[in-house]
């Protein structure tokens, strides 16, 4: 099993919230630019968020700790607050999002396109939170 790996799980999660992270900026940025709303690749992407990535912060958070190669500076634990803190949110607002674009495209209508600012604001607050966990995991095992 990769979780009682931590070092091959926080490997697989850093990989696979990249591609995560891939898929979420093609369905918005595709619909923002006029393109279809592809409501099942969102959807299969947000399942897979959930199964893996958010089992992987629930189960790994203490452990990876614990298991790291060098001891961890303060500053990184509370990177990692932060981070996990931002990435529930994150999650959150993108089930919602997700939600409010499927209806509005059920109606003819782009919620992208018509809520520009809050997309961009939600793209940038993503875009930090998988940073984030991208360098934590860089500093934790590397």
């Amino acid at each position: 099993m990769p979780w009682e790996n931590p070092f091959a799980f926080s490997t697989f999660s850093a990989i696979s919230e990249l591609v995560v992270t891939a898929l979420v900026l093609y369905v918005i940025v595709s619909n923002l630019k006029g393109g279809p709303f592809r409501a099942g690749l969102l959807f299969a992407t947000l399942t897979f968020e959930i199964a893996v990535n958010v089992t992987y912060m629930i189960s790994r958070a203490l452990v990876v700790v614990r298991n790291a190669p060098n001891p961890l500076a303060e500053w990184v634990g509370l990177l990692g607050a932060f981070h996990g803190v931002l990435s529930l949110g994150m999650l959150i607002g993108l089930i919602a999002i997700s939600v409010l674009a499927y209806r509005a495209s059920k109606r003819g209508r782009s919620f992208f396109r018509e809520h520009r600012r809050l997309t961009y604001a939600f793209l940038a607050l993503w875009l930090i939170s998988v940073g984030t966990g991208e360098l934590l995991y860089f500093l934790i095992w590397y």
